[in-house]
């Protein structure tokens, strides 16, 4: 059985007694830039299950999330969820909780506000509309989200509010600046789900993604010399 993989942004600092073999103490080591550590006193957790912790908060991991047998020195998990990322909990594998990057306003469109979405995801890729508002004088601006097949990517048309057509009312700087907010907030969302995905996924499952992405090719060790020449 494929041992428990822990991602590098979480990093275990170890008690004095040697964790169990079906616990993967290497990886648990790995840096990052997050720290689960021992029991402290400082703890915040979300009001509801699966509510994403805000950033610079402190979060107890509960080990009954845990997919393998819990170290019996470890007895309780704390993770730090630094400025600029977000910890996604109750998760049905793994340590239960993952530190992701969370989407940048740096990216939001000047002058717009986002009051509404209907997003859905089709076969992994996500589909369906992002509405934005003006500050200034209220028009509506329909942002779709749709995968194009013919050149396989996304596609963000900018939409009237509740005809299927173009936009009329909104100059191509207005246009650009809100479509970029959509898919800062679409990439961030692919991203993440990625990113559980991976966490969650064993050796088995992902060789398998891996193969069924067209990507099913041998899988290297790191110290494998063929990495050092042209293989």
């Amino acid at each position: 059985m494929p041992q428990q993989r822990v991602p590098a942004e979480l990093r275990h600092l170890p008690l004095p007694s040697t964790p169990s073999d079906d616990y993967n103490q290497r990886e648990l080591v790995r840096k990052g830039s997050s720290a689960v550590t021992a029991a402290e006193d400082s703890c915040e957790e979300p009001k509801r299950p699966g509510e994403p912790v805000p950033e610079g908060r402190r979060f107890r991991v509960p080990l009954s999330t845990f997919r393998h047998e819990v170290p019996t020195e470890l007895q309780e998990l704390y993770v730090d969820v630094a400025a600029g990322q977000a910890l996604i909990p109750n998760l049905k594998m793994g340590i239960g909780s993952l530190v992701v990057h969370r989407w940048d306003a740096a990216y939001a469109a000047d002058g717009w506000m986002l009051f509404g979405a209907d997003l859905t995801l089709d076969l992994g890729h996500p589909f369906g509309s992002m509405f934005y508002r003006n500050d200034a004088d209220g028009r509506v601006l329909r942002v779709g989200v749709k995968w194009h097949p013919p050149v396989q990517q996304l596609e963000f048309p900018a939409l009237h509010p509740s005809k299927p057509e173009l936009t009329s009312d909104c100059t191509a700087e207005e246009v650009a600046a809100v479509v970029l907010d959509a898919r800062s907030r679409i990439g961030t969302l692919v991203a993440v789900n990625a990113q559980i995905g991976s966490f969650v996924a064993t050796e088995e499952s992902e060789n398998a993604i891996l193969d069924a992405s067209g990507l099913g090719l041998e899988r290297l060790s790191e110290d494998d010399p063929r990495l050092a020449g042209d293989a």
